[in-house]
């Protein structure tokens, strides 16, 4: 029931306001607000149950139900099995019982998600404690007027299905009334997007009822306040102590970013292509928008233009220049606006948390794709920052190969294994399904070259067995992560590390390492040992690159970073060897970071 606003006319941000007047006091609150002897007295949000939001159950049997009965009939409905969309803050979740298998599996064919994690919402602390780990800083952030979703270890397999791919299970608590009065009644439930797969997050009413027309859902619990500004959950995790986003979203934006400049040039900077969100700088402070999602989809690409110019008047900057990143693929690609690389900005991105600036700073930055100065596909970077902050060398990388058949091996991962390895070399893979690869790689045919880490995870993954093609971003590197976490006592050491040193360039090379893991794997070494190992086999790469430099001050960031198990062995390694480690926490170390780093270029 929020603050009763009129539109004022003539002002540049008429739109951003809604008229309250559909929803006058009852007789009662309005001699409260009027009573200055009222503790409610001008209090704008003042409403009670007659006059406050109108709870409404829509069914697809074209039943409603109006009135507070409506939250009660929603948990039986829910326990039953149904599906709802219920009402947030910043748009509608898909909502049903994570134990209840027919449910889960409907969600997520309907969602076309088989094996991606959905977020729960679960009733209190003491329920979470049942099926997570809890530390107290991550019981601090579940507590806290931001209320995220906390990526939480699993204490035991009983919500596995929800999460299969990993570890984790990410969790919020109730952070609205109606939340609350819901989760009264029953104590954990799916809380996931409502959308379809990679569209915006739906905020009206005639959008779900859409949905569930499309048979998404079997009833919409809403109420009669408007969404004006969608706004996904916030995603964040604890990495060695220290927060770290997923997603910066809602609870967190619009708090801007400060940093010291003495420009007051206004900036608008269009971040990357997936995860986008977009920065407004203007003297010492930088706002980045909330998530906005991956640009390829058209309603997102939409959906950010429309932000950008509520954004702009919300906060009153009206850009002067714009910055984009440099693939020139990109949707928000211009050749008028100003080009900043890729993983200059991811590490300019934590220099900006920090107010860095010189070029005594070495950004190790590692992700799945990223355009490089030589047109290629970077991905596993070490990058000399310029004194400006204009300009960077690139002074170290993984060596090339090749991605055959292109985006396709990004979906088809085990294109990128058979890339990895040598003609005489046995893979779990037909003969035919290699040789066709094979032959495509040697043909230069959509066979573009990438350094990129991101897809070292992919071909371990396939390697390994464990998964050949995925259906979201990522997925082989999470479940990579999953195993090598499995290790209880984990070796000593993990595979060599070949490093070699030229004139300009330091290039880690891969093939004594994939050599290495096909020995293990004929050895019958037990596929988590391997994944842990090359985990290791990561952090040592980057401590052996850096003894080559002279830097003592590392930044780290990137997707890559996002692996829990590869930032602390890295963290530690660094630490060890003293040096100075800066990462990401204000903004998430994966995309949606890009424009931050964008804007302190």
């Amino acid at each position: 029931c929020g603050p009763r606003f009129t539109i004022i006319k003539d002002r540049p941000y008429d739109r951003l306001y809604t008229s309250m007047s559909p929803f006058p006091m009852c007789s009662l609150c309005g001699d409260e607000y009027g009573n200055p002897e009222n503790r409610r007295f001008h209090a704008q949000p003042n409403a009670c149950s007659q006059c406050g939001p109108q709870l409404k159950l829509i069914h697809k049997d074209k039943t409603e139900l109006a009135g507070n009965n409506a939250v009660h009939f929603t948990a039986q409905l829910l326990a039953k099995g149904q599906r709802a969309a219920i009402k947030g803050l910043g748009g509608f979740h898909f909502a049903c019982d994570p134990l209840n298998e027919s449910a889960l599996s409907h969600l997520r064919k309907k969602k076309s998600r088989p094996h991606k994690s959905f977020a729960l919402m679960m009733r209190d602390i003491e329920q979470i404690r049942k099926y997570c780990h809890v530390s107290a800083i991550e019981e601090e952030a579940l507590l806290s007027i931001s209320a995220p979703i906390v990526l939480l270890k699993k204490k035991n397999g009983k919500l596995d299905r929800v999460s299969p791919d990993n570890n984790y299970l990410g969790v919020m608590l109730p952070f609205t009334p109606l939340h609350h009065l819901l989760m009264k009644e029953i104590p954990l439930l799916i809380m996931t997007s409502a959308n379809k797969r990679d569209e915006p997050l739906a905020i009206e009413d005639f959008t779900v009822i859409s949905l569930m027309n499309e048979g998404f859902v079997d009833f919409i619990l809403t109420h009669n306040r408007e969404i004006i500004n969608r706004c996904d959950d916030s995603i964040i995790q604890f990495v060695h102590g220290k927060i770290q986003f997923i997603r910066r979203s809602r609870g967190y934006v619009p708090h801007p970013v400060l940093i010291q400049s003495s420009s007051d040039k206004a900036i608008l900077c269009m971040g990357g292509n997936l995860k986008n969100t977009f920065a407004l700088r203007k003297g010492d402070k930088i706002f980045m928008s909330q998530h906005i999602g991956d640009l390829t989809d058209y309603l997102n690409y939409t959906y950010q233009k429309n932000q950008i110019e509520d954004f702009s008047r919300l906060i009153d900057i009206q850009p002067e220049e714009t910055r984009c990143d440099a693939h020139p693929s990109y949707e928000n690609y211009s050749t008028n606006s100003i080009h900043i690389y890729h993983h200059h900005a991811h590490m300019l991105s934590v220099m900006a948390e920090y107010n860095l600036r010189g070029s005594e700073y070495v950004g190790v930055i590692c992700d799945g794709t990223g355009f490089g100065t030589d047109n290629s596909i970077w991905g596993f970077e070490f990058l000399k920052n310029s004194r400006d902050n204009k300009t960077f060398e690139r002074i170290a990388h993984l060596n090339y190969f090749p991605l055959p058949g292109g985006e396709k091996a990004i979906r088809e991962i085990d294109r990128i294994a058979i890339a990895l390895t040598e003609d005489k070399e046995k893979l779990p893979f037909s003969n035919k399904r290699v040789t066709l690869i094979r032959n495509l790689i040697q043909s230069g045919i959509n066979s573009p070259m990438t350094s990129s880490l991101g897809r070292l995870f992919d071909g371990m993954a396939a390697i390994l067995g464990l998964v050949e093609t995925v259906e979201y971003e990522a997925r082989g590197a999470m479940i990579l992560q999953r195993e090598a976490e499995s290790v209880i006592n984990p070796p000593e050491t993990g595979y060599a590390t070949e490093i070699r040193v030229g004139e300009r360039i330091i290039t880690i090379e891969y093939r004594m390492l994939m050599k290495a893991v096909l020995t293990d794997i004929l050895s019958d070494v037990e596929v988590p040992v391997i994944a842990w190992k090359f985990h290791k086999w990561i952090s040592d790469s980057i401590i052996s690159v850096l003894q080559h430099l002279s830097a003592t001050k590392i930044i780290l960031s990137g997707g890559c970073f996002q692996n829990t198990l590869l930032t602390t062995m890295v963290t530690k390694a660094l630490i060890e060897n003293d040096y100075d480690v800066y990462r990401n926490s204000i903004v998430p170390p994966n995309d949606g970071g890009i424009a931050l780093g964008q804007a302190y270029f």
